[in-house]
């Protein structure tokens, strides 16, 4: 079978019956990509979001308007995830990556690390935007996809991204790609160990040039 789009998966759900999607979420960069993405959807069929910070509130209904109403958590204890998993009601729920690889063959799932491709996607596809510059920048700033877009779709003849710190984060993020393909392989400690330190030498030289 072949496995659906992420964004479509993100867009059907909204308009389902269906009551759960599961997100690895990564960094709080492409968990902030991932909630405007549930935003534009649900924006689009009045739906309203609702961050739910209070993991006791297990009510999970629509208004007495009849405003429909989809939930967001936050949760990476992972009996507290099972919990809210069975709780009736639509959400969408943030998670570490090993809850996320316990429970997504359970339920509708969005797997972070393919954030590159989502942006690809959304952008062309849904936004209609055919630039390379702008999609480059997307995928190294995640969580400037919304405001960048915006900007290029009022003037895309005057348009010129911000790249200043785009060569920092990109090499960051081939790092932590690194160390997540040594953990979900073969787990060489050594390996492991040597791109952790040079995640972080990497971040003390930026921050001592900036």
């Amino acid at each position: 079978m072949i496995k659906k789009n992420q964004i479509s998966t993100i867009q059907e759900f909204i308009i389902s019956n269906e009551e759960n999607v599961l997100i690895n979420q990564v960094s709080d960069d492409i968990a902030m990509f991932y909630l405007g993405i549930i935003k534009y959807y649900a924006s689009n069929q009045t739906i309203q979001i609702r961050i739910n910070t209070d993991l006791d509130n297990k009510i999970v209904e629509d208004d007495l308007f009849g405003t429909k109403i989809i939930q967001i958590y936050t949760i990476t204890n992972t009996k507290k995830l099972d919990t809210i998993l069975n709780v009736p009601g639509k959400k969408f729920i943030f998670t570490d990556y090993k809850n996320y690889k316990k429970f997504n063959s359970k339920h509708n799932s969005i797997n972070g690390y393919q954030f590159e491709k989502d942006i690809a996607f959304f952008i062309k596809s849904e936004l209609g935007i055919n630039n390379d510059e702008l999609l480059y920048y997307c995928q190294s700033n995640t969580a400037l996809l919304f405001s960048e877009t915006s900007k290029y779709l009022i003037n895309s003849n005057q348009y010129s991204s911000d790249r200043s710190l785009v060569d920092d984060k990109n090499h960051i993020l081939d790092i932590r790609k690194a160390i997540f393909e040594i953990k979900k392989n073969n787990f060489d400690i050594k390996n492991l160990y040597q791109n952790i330190k040079k995640e972080a030498d990497y971040k003390k030289f930026s921050f001592l040039i900036f």
